[in-house]
């Protein structure tokens, strides 16, 4: 029998309202329930009504256990609602922190560009501060353009010769790696030359100060119209003055050469002919020339001035020239 036709029977019967055929049939009911066991007929009234309170008991109780459920369904929507929310949020959440570190897992990872120049040739390399490096013949020059201004401004001179003209910003210094040796300045121009073949390295300042470092150790501040020598193979460095009248014509591209020695003249042949000037004697490495180089003059014409300056002689063996 259906619960809510029982229910409907039950009560019915209970404030006598059932007609007949329903008294018969819930009469019918019950003692088919009461026939499962015998009964002395003094107890059958009692028996009869301890059932009707239990089945009462038991309809009762599972109504107020849906009533719970329902109750506690209703309740906890809101907090179903709010769980979904607070997911989603933590979802968002973590989605952000994986991609703002991807982004600094970027931002950290280097992208070097390297700027190059040839034999006779120069290069104007302009940075994103408004910094400016000029590159003299067979010289490169490394940049990091993902860490480039982000706490320092950074750069390598791999090789060769380089005019820095830098852009003032306090917050932010200027620093050159060169070889072995640190230039750090916050708005000046300077001259870094670090060729391979050259026993030293040349600092030269024309404005503002640089502080000169290898490693820790601090190799001196220098100020407008000083340079320090770094001698490479036994790291020792000295301080001079200089002329700053007479800058580095190399950046306009008209070189000129004041009392240079011979290792000075032969870089310069290097860089804008490219061949080897090699000296036979001492006494021909020992001396010192005062004079233009332009790539516009053909090369053999250029070495006769040369050999006529101290009347030295000339031979050719491949791609290197002997004086003697």
């Amino acid at each position: 029998m259906k619960r809510k036709v029982f229910r409907f029977l039950t009560d019915r019967y209970r404030q006598r309202e059932a007609g007949k055929r329903e008294k018969d049939l819930f009469d019918s009911w019950y003692n088919s329930i009461d026939g499962r066991r015998h009964f002395e007929p003094v107890d059958k009234d009692m028996r009869r009504n301890r059932s009707w309170q239990n089945i009462q008991d038991a309809i009762g109780e599972e109504e107020e256990l849906v009533d719970i459920k329902q109750k506690r369904l209703i309740d906890f929507r809101p907090w179903m609602g709010a769980a979904a929310l607070l997911l989603a949020s933590l979802g968002f959440f973590y989605w952000s922190m994986q991609q703002e570190m991807q982004q600094q897992e970027m931002v950290s990872m280097p992208a070097y560009r390297i700027f190059t120049t040839g034999v006779g040739e120069r290069k104007v390399v302009s940075l994103p501060d408004g910094s400016e490096v000029t590159l003299n013949a067979r010289t490169s020059l490394r940049v990091d353009e993902n860490a480039y201004g982000q706490s320092t401004r950074e750069v390598e001179l791999l090789v060769g010769e380089a005019f820095f003209e830098v852009a003032k910003d306090s917050s932010r210094a200027f620093i050159v790696q060169a070889g072995r040796l640190q230039t750090t300045v916050l708005g000046t121009s300077f001259n870094i030359q670090t060729y391979a073949e050259m026993e030293e390295q040349v600092i030269s300042v024309y404005t503002g100060r640089v502080k000169v470092q290898r490693g820790n150790s601090n190799l001196g501040t220098l100020e407008k119209g000083q340079r320090i020598r770094f001698e490479k193979q036994y790291a020792n460095s000295t301080t001079e003055e200089f002329d700053t009248q007479q800058v580095y014509s190399w950046t306009s591209g008209k070189l000129v050469l004041q009392d240079a020695g011979f290792e000075e003249l032969a870089l310069a042949i290097k860089n804008t002919y490219g061949i080897k000037l090699e000296a036979d004697n001492d006494r021909i490495a020992r001396q010192q020339y005062s004079l233009p180089i332009r790539k516009s003059v053909p090369l053999d014409e250029f070495l006769e001035a040369i050999q006529s300056i101290h009347h030295n002689k000339i031979r050719k063996e491949g791609e290197r020239v002997i004086l003697y």
